[in-house]
């Protein structure tokens, strides 16, 4: 289980905790501001209240073909497609490399900016990875990940806006954001995960 601990803004008396991946909710969090997400157990429990998520999971035990071959007929036509195009999958280290994508592309998607507060507290369970041409990002993932239950789910998706009036542009960003899943569920996989949470549908 991955547990998050976020003080509130007005007090450091309070905090929050976001719990994932847990077998079952914590008793003592019936009397805190606790938040489970993907718990595993499904039965009411008193002082808590549920909402319904739906999300896709994939696993990631079989071979890398088949993993490919589960994809949609589109998606595999995209994938290999882009595979053949210059593209360098990458993973990102430092936290304000991420944070200022990120807000880059909800500046432009009208979105809210990513608190730099909270990405902290989440940073040692995340990953990110990239997907970039000619050393230019133009597409970031971020996930929650658990080692413990060989989980990762996918909480964050970022692209860049630069050139997007370009429609042959735009075609070769959506490759290679479709690409980018698939390394990233190759690379969880040679990680050792078995478990890929799209995050939500």
């Amino acid at each position: 289980m991955v547990t998050v601990e976020l003080a509130f803004r007005r007090t450091k008396l309070f905090k929050a905790r976001h719990r994932w991946f847990a077998r079952e909710p914590l008793g003592a969090d019936r009397l805190r501001f606790a938040f489970y997400y993907h718990c595993a157990a499904t039965d009411e429990r008193a002082g808590f209240v549920r909402e319904a998520k739906f999300t896709k999971l994939l696993d990631l035990t079989p071979t890398e073909d088949e993993i490919i071959g589960a994809f949609s007929k589109t998606s595999r036509y995209e994938v290999r497609r882009a595979r053949k195009e210059e593209m360098d999958f990458g993973t990102v280290d430092e936290m304000e490399a991420f944070l200022g994508f990120y807000n880059e592309f909800a500046a432009a998607k009208g979105l809210s900016e990513m608190d730099p507060q909270i990405l902290g507290s989440y940073w040692p369970h995340m990953r990110v990875t990239s997907m970039g041409r000619a050393g230019e990002v133009f597409v970031m993932h971020a996930y929650v990940v658990d080692r413990e239950v060989s989980r990762v789910n996918l909480v964050h998706s970022a692209s860049g806006f630069r050139g997007m009036d370009d429609k042959d542009l735009r075609r070769f960003y959506g490759r290679g954001n479709r690409r980018l899943h698939l390394e990233d569920m190759l690379w969880f996989k040679k990680e050792g995960y078995r478990t890929y949470d799209f995050g939500g549908y």
